[in-house]
């Protein structure tokens, strides 16, 4: 039998084992996963640096950087006003770009959803089509295979199909009245 320990973090697992990975409020520190990130980037960074051909890129931008920040800096310190209003006259014009390539995107939208009903359409036209095919095949099929057993003797034509012998009588008969050119003789 084991003592019962006050704080003891195996007993509360215990009585919720589920509950293992909550976080508890305890004396300990814990790290947030910002600080975890920002730990892994400067981590990271250090362990590229120690390439120097990484190095070297590295210190290529930040000059790059702080030049076009200085140059920045100057021009605003120089012309304050006319800064802002070209910084204003260019939102301005990225958002007329915007809402033209907002406007381009809904036709492209609807031009889409039109042609998907249209295809969906369609595709159940063939189907009904195909289906109705299939029907015409399959009496066609039955009818090859009443044909067949017809031609072999295994089975009767139906009377709908059947030779017209009255047809062939009635010309017999025909044949053996005297037409109008041998009344006149």
């Amino acid at each position: 039998m084991q003592p019962n320990l006050p704080n003891d973090p195996h007993a509360v697992h215990a009585e919720n084992p589920n509950r293992q990975f909550d976080q508890e409020t305890s004396s300990g520190r814990q790290v947030s996963l910002l600080t975890g990130m920002l730990l892994g980037a400067v981590v990271g960074g250090l362990l590229t640096l120690l390439s120097s051909s990484s190095r070297q890129n590295t210190k290529q931008s930040l000059r790059g950087a702080k030049d076009s920040v200085s140059t920045l800096a100057s021009s605003i310190k120089e012309d304050p006003s006319g800064k802002a209003s070209q910084v204003i006259n260019q939102v301005k014009s990225a958002s007329s770009i915007i809402q033209e390539v907002a406007s381009d995107v809904q036709n492209v939208y609807d031009k889409v959803n039109t042609e998907l009903d249209t295809v969906k359409s369609d595709a159940s036209s063939v189907k009904e089509t195909v289906n109705e095919a299939k029907g015409d095949l399959n009496s066609i099929s039955s009818k090859v295979v009443e044909a067949k057993d017809v031609a072999l003797g295994k089975e009767e034509a139906p009377p709908e199909h059947q030779p017209n012998t009255t047809h062939q009588n009635d010309s017999n008969q025909d044949d053996s009245k005297p037409n109008d050119s041998q009344l006149n003789k």
